[in-house]
């Protein structure tokens, strides 16, 4: 039997459609999940779906102990 790799895409989302995948406003997708942001240079942020969901089970746990 020989050993195989998958290979998942990552979902990448902008600020708007990462806020509406968490079903957030705006402000509140800022204050929890700006430490996901992706800086490409310039002004284009980019938010990947697996940095997004580790962050969101980090708000699930423990929400008083997460700081933004």
């Amino acid at each position: 039997m020989t050993d195989r790799k998958v290979v998942v895409e990552e979902e990448i989302f902008d600020r708007q459609e990462a806020a509406r995948y968490l079903k957030l406003g705006a402000d509140k997708f800022d204050k929890l999940y700006r430490v996901c942001a992706d800086y490409q240079g310039g002004k284009t942020v980019t938010y990947k779906k697996s940095k997004l969901l580790d962050r969101y089970d980090q708000v699930c746990e423990s929400p008083r102990e997460v700081s933004a």
